[in-house]
């Protein structure tokens, strides 16, 4: 039994989790930068919604979102891949605020959270505190 209280057998299925949901966010990201093969932005590899309506606005509205679920998704593949990290370092299911054992429902409800709840509970009104930077 490792320091969070997982088993080998816990974390080997952490890891599946986390592996899965990683090729899940990568297909994610590759439909939204490929879309048909078609109709892509020349920059970032976006689909160029102008050719799907005659509404610049909304052309740049669907733009805005695709940019955003990029980087949203951007972000869950960073958590993921740092989770794994962690796997493979022997901290994975460990507070980083606190260091203590991340409660097994958290991180079956999200596998690869760095914070226990009450740490995250902190950080969260924090951020909010501080005008959402941090």
């Amino acid at each position: 039994m490792s320091p969070t209280g997982l088993d080998a057998a816990a974390r080997e299925q952490f890891r599946q989790l986390l592996q899965e949901m990683k090729r899940t966010a990568a297909d994610a990201v590759d439909a939204r930068l490929h879309g048909d093969g078609e109709h892509r932005h020349d920059e970032a590899g976006l689909p160029l919604h102008k050719e799907e309506t005659d509404d610049d606005a909304a052309a740049e509205t669907q733009r805005q979102a695709d940019v955003a679920h990029l980087a949203r998704t951007a972000t869950a593949l960073h958590e993921i891949e740092s989770a794994l990290a962690r796997l493979d370092e022997g901290s994975y299911g460990l507070c980083i605020d606190c260091e203590e054992a991340i409660d097994l429902r958290r991180l079956q409800a999200h596998p690869a959270a760095l914070r226990c709840a009450a740490c995250q509970q902190q950080f969260e009104g924090h951020r909010l505190r501080a005008g959402g930077r941090g």
